[in-house]
């Protein structure tokens, strides 16, 4: 950890002469040599006049050379925070109470963080460092600067901020010039040379997902980012800004949630003359006279916005992203580079896996106590959902060996996985065949394949069958036993297939499948014939028997593209106990029956009767049901054939969803809307009650089981990018979460109503995991990772007292450990690179209100669907609650955005943007992607993405430190005079502002600051 830079001010009288010393010395020096010559030609009064200028010009410069002290040993890194605080409001004044800027560094892990702060105004002293774990929070101002401050008048509508003199002394040690200064974040202001944009006809356009849009940017996965591709210019900024879509128009005050405002249109005309932070109110078109009021403000409220929350000038720089110090972060770990996920991505997948699961171990060790009852390895399963979101195949980045163990993993890609399974029994009835008697026997294996993503999938499946028959007891002596081992698939004299065995199962030819987004088709896998020898033909045969099944480890399993992706277990149960027979079947009558179930949905023991709750009625998520695999509670097989819907969402319909209650009955639909984490319900419609008569019939049959689409890619619950990069490190909140946690509502009535498997009333979703939600192994689905909005409780409690103790099993603590490099960048070594792009960011521990609404203003684009509830009665056409379409923006309470900005400003300092995702209202709600804050609260049905729009648009555009900055000196020459003299003769006074660059310069190629490159660079100079 770096020392805090030594000046005058801190130093205190014995120190010895630092560089703004060292300067006087110099300049007094020339000061003598021109006097001297001054007093030949001119008048003594003058030339004294004109000494004592030259001396608090000197004393100016001293000032500027601190703070540039300052800024060289404290920014050569990038762990440094720039936050502030504000004083008590003065009573008796209608201006607003200035800010003090303090330079944070942070050291420590674990609970043993703590930050030692240099403050960026004069002051007499450093500030105590906070014990280890202390709070984060801005030292007070008044302590540090001490007796007899200077009242400074800087900005118009801000009190005189109070300072300490920083004496100089002369070579006698008497105090001959004195200065002071206070700086201001030129980054706490929306940058007028890069927000807005006039798209779309001249109004302002957020890049997102619009069905049916082909433009060449559309359904870009990164809310708040500029889509174009774009690397630096000649002047060092990116060609395409990368936040151009930051709402300019939103510091109009007449502007709405629409871009109707001219204000963004004139800036970005006039951009070429935006010169220095004064310029913004030239180039708005904001013209003279500029009358302000008692409060300091401008009168004319458009001018007084650009005024006080647009800057110019502001340099772009880059920026190597490290792991912040934080409480919940491990030992060893904060301080250190993040990893780039498009670094990862360009790895083998199993290598990219095992990578980021270690280190989110190493970094997180509280992170998988989320994973609950979760079987298999969570963080590498998180890590697999990770690499196939934003890879190019479709391929399933799954574990070598076993996809389930544990440490197993299985990624999610744009594959299907199976919704419904069937498998028809038919018996043909006994034959003879060369002198013996023999029973036969056709199974044929149907699979209902989903295509849970918003991409058309297409591949090969195959299909296991795992259904091993033990002959039947049709007869007296030995032939009347079963027999205890079932009939083999290669006894090729009486078993005949087309099956490919593969490891230890049997497995269907390949099927080509073709899927549009949120397709359900079925396909029939595989037809296996029997002929059982149950002995010679002389034999008599009983008049009925039983027919048994291998019930130990059976189920059916799914390979995509020759990898196995998908399984559930215990596909078929006995009606009532493990070694209970299928009974009735007439040795001379033909018989068909089968059996069905929706992998994920319900799952219950062999005696399938009531009491309740003897089943685990889960969502019906077929993402979730590779998981749910108890001993106990096995898959359950539905009434049979009424409860199947083929090639469309899974309805039970005539037992139960037709059966006056169905509303109520969660094992009687799969309805994603109801889903913890939300989504959109595809249309079922063309069900009719007893639309199926018998079991002898082809689900796959064109005709009378139709495709039913829906709206394809706007309802699928899966989301994936498959463009070969992550835009944003936030496109995390898009991968399934795998949680496995016993439903748990905030009241035992309504808890118990869903374990019985019953919607409670006044419901519309399935439980977060609250406190006290126990693991399970039979509960989970429906969610994914919640970045960019309310946590499941559970994860996010500690955070209720301050964002900076955000615990590590927050999903959000994710964008701690990694980022996304130059994401736009066309070159591989940008994007795979140490380094980030900051140009226009807005560092949210310093910003105005107005200036975080500009970041978070506009209506949701992510989500094609967003729609709303009109009834809680489902529909009779949909089996779903009705819906109309729905247009949503930034969380308001009088104007676009501001309960996002109110709760930012209430919830800092922060170590990192992300902490922002714990942010809450006055209420004590969550104010990113809180259905429960807007005017239609839980009506509105949405996706991750729009639930996560909001968060993504701000942490984007975020940061929590600076580099650009305007300095305010005051310089005085005085009357030799003693140390701390209160009221010295003062001979000359000189006020000026700079806008200073700390500009770490080109960096070392691990992206870490070259010290020798490091330079605080002058832009402007202005007398104030």
């Amino acid at each position: 950890m770096k020392q805090p830079y030594k000046s005058l001010q801190h130093s205190g009288r014995a120190a010895g002469f630092t560089l703004p010393a060292i300067l006087v010395v110099v300049g007094a020096l020339l000061i003598l040599a021109v006097g001297i010559l001054l007093v030949v030609g001119i008048e003594r009064s003058t030339a004294r006049s004109f000494v004592d200028r030259q001396r608090a010009e000197l004393a100016v410069t001293a000032g500027l050379e601190d703070i540039k002290g300052i800024l060289a040993a404290e920014t050569a890194n990038d762990d440094f925070l720039v936050i502030q605080g504000i004083e008590e409001k003065a009573s008796g004044t209608a201006k607003e109470p200035v800010s003090y800027l303090y330079l944070a560094r942070g050291s420590g892990d674990g609970d043993n963080v703590s930050h030692r702060y240099v403050p960026l105004f004069s002051a007499k002293s450093l500030p105590p460092v906070p014990t280890a774990g202390g709070p984060f929070e801005a030292p007070a101002s008044e302590s540090l600067v001490g007796a007899n401050p200077v009242s400074l008048a800087i900005l118009p509508w801000l009190d005189p901020a109070k300072l300490a003199w920083i004496e100089v002394p002369d070579v006698n040690g008497k105090i001959v010039s004195r200065y002071a200064y206070w700086v201001e974040d030129l980054q706490s202001r929306v940058d007028a040379g890069t927000a807005g944009n006039t798209l779309e006809a001249g109004a302002h356009k957020r890049y997102g997902w619009k069905a049916g849009d082909t433009s060449e940017f559309a359904k870009f996965p990164a809310p708040g980012l500029n889509p174009e591709p774009s690397a630096p210019g000649a002047d060092g900024r990116d060609t395409a800004p990368p936040l151009n879509q930051v709402a300019l128009y939103a510091l109009d005050p007449a502007a709405g949630v629409k871009d109707e405002s001219d204000l963004d249109k004139t800036i970005i005309d006039g951009r070429k003359a935006l010169i220095s932070p004064n310029s913004v109110l030239a180039v708005a078109g904001i013209s003279p006279p500029l009358t302000r009021g008692d409060d300091g403000q401008l009168v004319d409220l458009k001018a007084r916005a650009v005024e006080r929350n647009l800057t110019a000038s502001v340099q772009p720089y880059d920026e190597q992203p490290l792991v912040p110090f934080a409480k919940c972060i491990a030992p060893g770990v904060a301080g250190k580079p993040k990893l780039n996920l498009n670094a990862l991505l360009a790895k083998q997948p199993e290598t990219a896996v095992d990578e980021m699961a270690a280190w989110i171990k190493q970094g997180l060790p509280t992170f998988e106590n989320r994973k609950g009852g979760f079987p298999d390895n969570y963080l590498k399963t998180l890590a697999a959902n990770a690499i196939d979101y934003a890879d190019t195949d479709v391929n399933g980045t799954v574990s070598p060996g076993s996809i389930m163990g544990a440490d197993a993993y299985r990624g999610l890609d744009a594959y299907p996985l199976m919704s419904e399974v069937i498998l028809h029994l038919k018996y043909l009835k006994a034959a003879t065949v060369k002198g013996r008697r023999v029973l036969r026997w056709e199974m044929i294996v149907f699979a209902e394949l989903w295509n849970h993503t918003n991409q058309p999938v297409s591949g090969s499946v195959r299909i296991s069958y795992e259904n091993g028959m033990k002959p039947p007891a049709i007869g007296a002596g030995v032939m009347g036993d079963r027999f205890d081992d079932p009939v083999l698939m290669d006894d090729s004299a009486q078993v005949k297939h087309s099956l490919t065995r593969i490891g230890d199962r049997y497995w269907s030819p390949p099927i080509p499948v073709n899927l549009l987004p949120n397709q359900y088709k079925f396909y029939k896998a595989a037809t296996i014939s029997y002929t059982l020898d149950v002995g010679p033909s002389s034999a008599t045969l009983q008049g009925s028997f039983d027919i048994y099944e291998d019930l130990g480890s059976s189920g059916i399993s799914m390979m995509w593209n020759e990898k196995e992706v998908d399984r559930s277990d215990k596909l078929v149960r006995g009606n009532s106990s493990p070694d209970n027979p299928e009974l009735e079947y007439k040795t001379n009558t033909d018989k068909q029956s089968g059996k069905a179930n929706i992998p994920g949905h319900s799952y219950g023991p062999y005696n399938n009767k009531k009491p309740f709750p003897d089943y685990r009625n889960n969502m019906g998520d077929s993402r979730q049901a590779l998981y749910l695999r108890g001993a106990t509670y096995p898959l359950s097989d539905n009434s049979y054939p009424g409860n199947v819907s083929p090639n469309r969402r899974n309805v039970r319909n005539v037992s139960i969803y037709k059966n006056g209650q169905g509303q109520g009955n969660v094992y009687g639909r799969v309805l994603p809307s109801e889903w913890p984490d939300g989504g959109h319900d595809a249309p079922v419609s063309g069900l009719e009650t007893n639309y199926v008569t018998g079991v002898d019939y082809d689900p796959t049959n064109p005709i009378k089981f139709p495709d039913f689409i829906g709206s394809l890619e706007g309802e699928a619950p899966t989301f994936i990018s498959n463009r070969g990069r992550f835009y944003s490190v936030t496109e995390l909140g898009r991968i399934f979460d795998p949680v496995m946690f016993t439903p748990k509502y905030d009241n035992a009535a309504d808890t118990a109503n869903i374990l019985n498997g019953f919607m409670p009333p006044g419901r519309v979703s399935w439980p977060s995991v609250e406190v006290g939600s126990t693991p399970d192994i039979y509960y989970g689905g429906g969610n994914t990772l919640r970045i960019g909005r309310p946590e499941h409780p559970a994860f996010d409690q500690p955070a209720r007292h301050s964002p900076a103790d955000m615990p590590g099993n927050h999903a959000a603590r994710l964008l701690d450990l990694f980022h996304a490099g130059k994401s736009r960048s066309d070159t591989t070594a940008h994007r795979e690179g140490p380094l980030v792009r900051i140009e226009g960011h807005v560092n949210i521990n310093t910003a105005s209100e107005d200036a975080i609404r500009a970041l978070a203003g506009g209506l949701l684009v992510a989500d094609p669907r967003l729609v709303k509830r009109t009834s809680e009665k489902h529909s009779t056409t949909t089996f779903a609650p009705p819906v109309s379409s729905l247009q949503v923006s930034a969380p308001t309470q009088t104007r676009e955005a501001d309960l996002v900005a109110k709760a930012i400003i209430r919830g800092r300092p922060f170590n990192s943007p992300s902490e922002i995702a714990s942010v809450l209202a006055t209420d004590e709600k969550p104010v990113f992607g809180n259905r429960d804050i807007l005017p239609d609260s839980n009506k509105v049905q949405w996706s991750d993405a729009g639930a996560e729009e909001i968060f993504a648009r701000v942490f984007e555009s975020s940061t929590v430190r600076s580099r650009n900055f305007r300095v305010w000196v005051i310089g005085q020459a005085i009357a030799a005079t003693a140390p701390s003299n209160p009221n010295p003769e003062v001979l000359s006074e000189v006020r000026k502002t700079f806008t200073v660059f700390a500009d770490p310069g080109v960096r070392n190629s691990d992206g870490s600051v070259d010290i020798t490159k490091f330079r605080t660079k002058v832009f402007h100079e202005n007398d104030f």
